[in-house]
């Protein structure tokens, strides 16, 4: 119930994120994380709503994802600690079903994590939800979801985040994947350290 609870506090608020713009940001210098809430000294000035997010600030660790700004942003009780350049599935918009090519938009968890042959390390998403069963129920009934010979395209799996096996297209931010979110092999390295099983993870158009 506890876990519920934090979900769905934090699916009420994330719609505050998308407020936030894509312009590059320097993020502020935060101490290594730590098993209690560190003491946080007010800032002196005016800060970006990106930077600082009071909703998420009981959250040892948060990841947000924005495709448009093409980044992911690590955050520490609330506090940007890191952001890393990433990109996404070949096709863009919200994932329908299996095969489409589209990163999932919504808030998922990381449920497993491991090292990757091609991919240096993974740590799988809780992709499909509730939330993407009852949209999927929805679009095959308003036809977005494509007929195959034994029934309906599924939903699909496998999403998580991860490296990658040609950095160069990751540099020249090319979108790449079949539906995850790849980084940077030593940007996912360090993800990996930082961000333990059960980390919320944050997608948004």
């Amino acid at each position: 119930m506890q876990q519920m609870f934090r979900c769905v506090v934090v699916l009420i608020v994330c719609g505050v994120v998308g407020l936030a713009g894509c312009a590059g940001k320097t993020p502020p210098s935060f101490p290594p994380i730590a098993e209690t809430p560190p003491v946080v000294t007010p800032l002196p000035h005016r800060t970006d709503s990106d930077a600082v997010l009071a909703w998420a600030s009981e959250e040892r660790v948060m990841v947000v994802v924005d495709k448009t700004c093409g980044t992911l942003n690590l955050y520490q009780y609330g506090r940007l600690l890191k952001t890393y350049p990433a990109v996404f599935g070949r096709k863009p918009g919200k994932k329908i079903h299996e095969g489409d090519q589209r990163t999932p938009s919504g808030l998922y968890m990381i449920i497993d994590k491991g090292l990757h042959n091609r991919w240096s390390r993974f740590m799988r998403l809780d992709y499909p939800n509730e939330n993407d069963r009852l949209l999927y129920r929805k679009n095959v009934t308003d036809g977005k979801v494509p007929k195959r010979a034994d029934g309906y395209a599924g939903l699909g799996g496998a999403i998580g985040i991860h490296g990658t096996d040609n950095e160069a297209f990751n540099r020249a931010r090319i979108n790449w994947t079949l539906g995850c979110i790849s980084l940077l092999n030593k940007d996912v390295q360090e993800l990996y350290r930082l961000a333990p099983v059960g980390t919320l993870v944050y997608i948004k158009d």
